[in-house]
This record gives structure tokens, C-alpha cells and sequence, in this order.
């Protein structure tokens, strides 16, 4: 209850902040994007300028950050199909718990690496689309967040070290990849994760490479940790309602934008993967690569835990759109 009030009450804010009535929305838009001091945060300020100088001037965009307005990233699906925002960053694995199916290409050790990933997350926008009633608003682009990795406060060599660490998650199948590689799992906000990791309120944090880095995790932390996790995805979603009272010269407009975002929004996640690493070594903290050992358990638990329990709670759909969709990249066809 408590935590239906929280969402509540930041809705109220949200709106007031943007301060959203009709007229309002149609000359200037507002987008809530995830963090500020990362890369991917320039691929909504590139957005913006592209906005405003494609339509000359009919629309401009302003763009906040889920901190700034007191949102996890969590309720964005609520808040896109409520049309309290007209431009959405849904990163697929913190609405898994409102849209199962769309979290399939992001299900960590999927991939054997970072290109084939990047190519199974081209090819998996389209099934995202069939979910767009689902997400409240209308599936325009992808992008990356980088490989997602261990920041962890105690060394971690082999698989004995994951017994009991704390750790960090967003989304159901991280949780439960987690959980299944004998680690504690912890449901934080990105922006929370830090004082967490102060705090020894938990060992360690999943996150990208540069996002972590990005919010200084080497301060409080002294090990990057590689289990073949894999990159996850974010989404640019236009509400359903701002969609619904366009022209179609601006839809076709929006849909070439959206392109182009996605062509940024690829490369900014594989870049950013070894730029994280490299920097974060360069602040002193030891990266620790993945092992035969490592890698050998992340494939028996992505085969015999998360992929199961995926296709549980994605419905009588998610075996096809898996087949057709994720297997020429995993190497995985469901019988």
C-alpha cells in the first residue's frame, strides 16, 4: 500500500512539474529519460534539437530525468498510458513485471557476446511493437545500455564467491539469474544504488559498465566482475495519446527520427561497454574476466532457470516469438 502511495504521490509531481494540460502538450512535449551523467541521456538530447529543427520549431522537447522528477523507471508504463509524458525511456527489464514478453532479449547469458547481442536486439524491435498497447504508447527506437557487469565490494574468482553476495537487481530475470548463481538478490533503483553500496546495505550492484562509472561506483566498490550477463535495452515510446493527434506528415517524420535514434542508440551501448571498463580501471578497480568456470554456470542457468521461467510468465505466445525472434542468435530453438 505503501508503495502504491509513493507512485501515487510522484505522478502528482510528475504533472505538476510539466505542468500537462492539453495545450500545453501540443507545442511542447515532455520526456522523461533514465540518468543524466550517462551517454545514452545524450540520445534524448540529440532527439530534442532533431525534434525542434525537423518540425521548425511546431515541437520541442523537454527532457527529464527519472531523479529529478522522483521516479525509479518502474511505473513508466503506467505513466506513458496515463499520457502524463509524451516521450518515454523504457528500458525493457524494469517493466518486466508489467510486460513479461518484451524482457526476452534482455534474459541475462543469453548471447555469446556483445555483437551478436547487439543483433538480436535489432531484430527483436519488432516483437517489442506487437506489445505497444501493452507499454501505453507507440515503439519508435531502441538503444543499449552497455554489458551489464559485477560491481562488487569483495573479490569474486569463481563461482564459490557469488555464495550469499548481496547483490543489486532490476527486473525479474535478473533477479532470478541472480538468485540461481547462489546470490542474494536486491531490488534498487539505479539512483539508490550508490549509498547502498556505501552503506553495506548490499555487496555488490548489476549495472552497465559506464553507468556505473558514471555515478562514481568505484568510489564504493574495488572489483568489476564479468558473468557474460550481456547488455540490456532501453525504448524511445511516444504516448498513444500525443500519437493519436499528430499529422501524418509528423507520424512519418517520428518514424524516420525514430531510426535514426536507434542507429545512435546501438553503437552508444557497444562503445560504452569497453570505454566503462577502461575507465573504471583507470580509477583502480580490478576487473576480473569471465572464466570457463563462470561461463559454464551462467549457460546452465540461463537454460535450465531463466529461459524456463521467461516462458512461464510470458503467456502462450512467448515460445513462437522466442523461436522466431531470439533463437538464430542464442543458439537456443524451444522444442
Amino acid at each position: 500500500m505503501k508503495a502504491k502511495w509513493l507512485v501515487a504521490l510522484a505522478l502528482v509531481s510528475l504533472s505538476a512539474v510539466a505542468g500537462f494540460d492539453e495545450a500545453v502538450a501540443q507545442q511542447k512535449w515532455k520526456a522523461v529519460a533514465t540518468s543524466r551523467p550517462t551517454p545514452q541521456f545524450a540520445l534524448w538530447t540529440w532527439l530534442g534539437e532533431e525534434l525542434d529543427k525537423r518540425t521548425n520549431g511546431q515541437v520541442k522537447l523537454d527532457v527529464l530525468s527519472l531523479p529529478e522528477i522522483g521516479l525509479t523507471g518502474f511505473e513508466l508504463v503506467r505513466v506513458t498510458r496515463a499520457g502524463l509524458v509524451d516521450v518515454s525511456d523504457i528500458i525493457l527489464s524494469y517493466v518486466a513485471g508489467d510486460v513479461p514478453i518484451i524482457e526476452g532479449v534482455d534474459l541475462p547469458g543469453l548471447f555469446p557476446d556483445l555483437d551478436t547481442s547487439v543483433k538480436a536486439h535489432v531484430d527483436f524491435m519488432a516483437a517489442i511493437k506487437k506489445s505497444e498497447d501493452k507499454l501505453g504508447g507507440i515503439v519508435l527506437g531502441g538503444y543499449l545500455w552497455p554489458g551489464q557487469y559485477i560491481f562488487s565490494r569483495k573479490p569474486v574468482r569463481s563461482p564459490a564467491d557469488l555464495k550469499g553476495l548481496k547483490v543489486r537487481v532490476y527486473g525479474t530475470a535478473q533477479a532470478e539469474f541472480a538468485r540461481a548463481l547462489g546470490m542474494e538478490p536486491v531490488s534498487i533503483a539505479f539512483a539508490e544504488t550508490y549509498t547502498a553500496l556505501e552503506r553495506g546495505t548490499v555487496d555488490a550492484a548489476f549495472t552497465g559498465t559506464y553507468p556505473g562509472f558514471a555515478l562514481k561506483f568505484y568510489e564504493v566498490t574495488k572489483y568489476l566482475v564479468d558473468v557474460s550477463h550481456g547488455p540490456v535495452a532501453g525504448t524511445f515510446v511516444l504516448s498513444k495519446r500525443t500519437w493519436d493527434r499528430l499529422s501524418p506528415d509528423l507520424r512519418a517524420a517520428l518514424i524516420k527520427l525514430g531510426e535514426e535514434f536507434s542507429q545512435r542508440g546501438w553503437e552508444v551501448g557497444r562503445r560504452t561497454t569497453q570505454e566503462g571498463i577502461d575507465k573504471n580501471k583507470e580509477k583502480g578497480m580490478e576487473f576480473i574476466p569471465i572464466t570457463p568456470a563462470m561461463a559454464s554456470l551462467t549457460k546452465d542457468v540461463v537454460s535450465k532457470v531463466v529461459l524456463p521461467s521467461w516462458l512461464k510468465r510470458s503467456g502462450p505466445d512467448a515460445k513462437a516469438i522466442f523461436n522466431q525472434y531470439l533463437a538464430p542468435h542464442s543458439g537456443i530453438r524451444l522444442p
